[in-house]
């Protein structure tokens, strides 16, 4: 069970990683970032890893809707679960309404970082590029991504003209879930599931 003040020190915590680390990303990144309001192509299909903690706080956003969304959200998770097998357990995020996050100030930490090159470590700690999906329509990146190879190229980032190296940056969910912040703070996450089966 969450309780105030680890849902407190969670919300400190989202704080901290927005101002000191994402912000700082995004501006870095931002000739490479494509995303913009109505563009929720990373909102309609997939999982949504989702900790208990971070339930309840998108939770405390979905109690503030007025009552006709609330109606749709809860019809989205209810033809979500119909058809999810068929769909391979992907699934378009329930909150998402009109092609906008009806609890975006409340949001994952996983839409908060999507967008972003970032790496993982493989179990011999050998670092490995992750691209955001949206590489694949030519959104995010993919000015120097070559789709045909699966790689940041060094000829296309120079045709590009931009200026900024693309950079992946340790931002994966287990790096922001088990990190020297998360322990110094004592913020406690829970249960981790797919957004979906918290329902």
């Amino acid at each position: 069970m969450v309780t105030l003040e680890n849902l407190a020190k969670f919300k400190e915590y989202l704080y901290i990683i927005e101002s000191r680390l994402l912000k700082k990303y995004f501006e870095a990144q931002k000739e490479y970032i494509h995303c913009k309001e109505g563009c929720a192509d990373c909102c309609k299909h997939g999982e949504y890893p989702t900790s208990e903690v971070e339930l309840v706080y998108l939770m405390s956003a979905y109690h503030a809707l007025d009552n006709e969304t609330k109606k749709q959200i809860i019809a989205n998770i209810d033809e979500i679960k119909a058809n999810r097998e068929a769909n391979n357990g992907m699934y378009k995020c329930p909150f998402l309404i009109d092609n906008k996050c009806s609890v975006y100030n409340n949001r994952t930490i996983i839409c908060r970082t999507h967008g972003l090159l970032f790496y993982i470590k493989d179990k011999d700690g050998n670092s490995r590029n992750k691209m955001p999906a949206c590489v694949n329509k030519g959104l995010n990146y993919s000015e120097v991504y070559d789709i045909e190879q699966k790689i940041i190229s060094p000829e296309m980032w120079e045709k590009s003209g931009i200026k900024a190296e693309p950079k992946a940056y340790n931002i994966s969910r287990e790096a922001l879930l088990d990190n020297d912040i998360v322990r110094d703070m004592g913020v406690e996450f829970g249960e981790s599931r797919a957004l979906i089966d918290w329902f």
